[in-house]
């Protein structure tokens, strides 16, 4: 049985390679709570061609949060921290422009309900490395305010998640960084993982990929990489293939693994109880503590993706079969949402996933390689013959136009929304966006004429209508 997971594992990913322009990928996959599979696929680098093993290092992104979260409660079952307990209580310097900052709890910001704001620039361009980077800040964000009062609803915010690592910090005595290290990592035998970016192997470690637009839509290395010390807790785990499956089994296990116990019993009840819906898709429509839970194939499913500039990442748990995949790949502009359902059906013994062609990465390359009316032309002769080859989610087109505008490439996100806009015609958030990506570039006439339709779509946006008057009047 086995093999035959791992030959049709092999099959499917080779498969997703050869369909979209990966770098690389590295899968693995956790059965019956024991490895299965550790695989990489593709080049550490499109320059030096390097390959990927399952031994080389990704940036996790928000995985990181998920080792966050045990910390936090590691201590809570020492009695150092009451998850009901005031921020404000084991962190004095914290403050906000917003009274109601008083009231945020711990809990409140493990499960994205604090009312915190997420962040808007990471300044991977100016990475800091120092001691006091974390606290400083935590301090720097004292202008901010709630966006509504702490227990409401969920928000899913980075801010949070800096916030506690810096209660583990100053509750442990020591730095985040460590505090990882001793009580997780090594206890997990994961001795190459690090949130220390100057810690890790040069040798081992992924360089990130973002799509090069201005090149022809082809992958192109990035010319920043993901990290800043003081978005340690948020984001920068740097980890591989077989650590990660350490982690996982240790999840599994609620805590155990091998000799060590990271956690009790008890905590994995909290941390995968329902604390507030998401509004998210059935995988993800609720949040725990940090965990985002949900249904796949009938099975709890259980998870955490990420993404920061050249890196995507997700880990998922179906703990009732043991179960555990881990996808990790060193670019930024590809969802891994169909190589993850192709793998766990094919461990859960489902049918075999028909895996597609992603039709907005197909469309963007004809784009830029041979224009708009090319590009259009081959919508709907695909629309018309093989769609079934295909998946089409208007989403993705702004996901893309995000990537883009991170990197400044604002005429090729342009490009992109014009004909995102002439085949998803009654999007009003895609009018929406090339409304703000014209204002940007000071084109207000532009901007004025995709505002007004993205209202005629949908006339309810009151934001839009009082920013559409706004700039009318300007």
């Amino acid at each position: 049985m086995d093999s035959k997971i791992i030959e049709k594992l092999d099959s499917v990913i080779e498969r997703y390679m050869d369909l979209e322009a990966f770098p690389g990928v590295s899968v693995g996959v956790v059965y019956n709570k024991k490895i299965l599979y550790t695989k990489g696929f593709g080049v550490k680098n499109i320059s030096t061609k390097e390959p990927i093993t399952e031994h080389s290092l990704f940036h996790m992104a928000s995985v990181s949060k998920t080792f966050v979260c045990i910390g936090i409660m590691q201590l809570a079952e020492k009695g150092k921290i009451d998850l009901d307990g005031a921020l404000v209580d084991y962190l004095p310097y914290f403050k906000l422009d917003d009274s109601r900052y008083k009231e945020i709890t711990i809990r409140q910001l493990l499960s994205h309900t604090s009312g915190m704001p997420d962040e808007e620039d990471y300044e991977w361009d100016k990475p800091q490395y120092d001691d006091e980077a974390l606290e400083r800040y935590v301090r720097s964000i004292e202008g901010k305010k709630l966006m509504w009062s702490p227990g409401e609803k969920f928000a899913y915010s980075n801010i949070a998640y800096e916030i506690l690592g810096d209660v583990i910090a100053k509750v442990s005595g020591m730095s985040f960084e460590d505090y990882m290290k001793n009580n997780i990592l090594s206890p997990l035998n994961m001795s190459e993982s690090t949130f220390f970016k100057p810690e890790t192997s040069k040798d081992l470690l992924t360089t990130p990929h973002v799509i090069g637009a201005r090149e022809g839509y082809v992958p192109v290395v990035s010319e920043i990489f993901p990290y800043n010390r003081y978005h340690g807790p948020s984001s920068t785990l740097y980890s591989n293939l077989v650590e990660l499956c350490n982690y996982a089994i240790a999840n599994l296990n609620h805590g155990k693994f091998k000799d060590s116990i990271i956690l009790k019993e008890d905590s994995y009840l909290e941390m995968w109880k329902e604390h507030s819906e998401t509004g998210w898709i059935k995988k993800n429509s609720n949040v725990g503590l940090t965990w985002f839970l949900g249904e796949y194939k009938g099975y709890r499913f259980i998870s955490h993706s990420g993404l920061d500039t050249g890196f995507m990442s997700i880990l998922a748990l179906v703990p009732e079969k043991g179960v555990a995949a881990i996808i990790m790949t060193n670019s930024d502009y590809i969802g891994t949402g169909e190589l993850l359902n192709s793998t766990l059906n094919i461990v859960l013994e489902e049918e075999e996933y028909i895996m597609q062609k992603s039709l907005v990465h197909h469309l963007n390359s004809v784009l830029f390689k041979r224009g708009l009316e090319e590009a259009l032309k081959e919508y709907n002769k695909i629309k018309d013959t093989s769609m079934e080859d295909y998946f089409l989610n208007e989403g993705e087109f702004d996901f893309i136009v995000c990537n883009l505008l991170e990197i400044g490439q604002y005429e090729e996100s342009i490009k992109i929304l014009e004909m995102a806009t002439k085949i998803f015609k009654d999007s009003a958030n895609l009018f929406c966006r090339l409304g703000e990506v014209y204002l940007d570039q000071e084109n207000k006439e532009a901007a004025i004429i995709n505002y007004k339709k993205s209202l005629e779509i949908n006339p309810n946006n009151l934001e839009l209508k009082e920013l559409l008057e706004k700039v009318m009047s300007e």
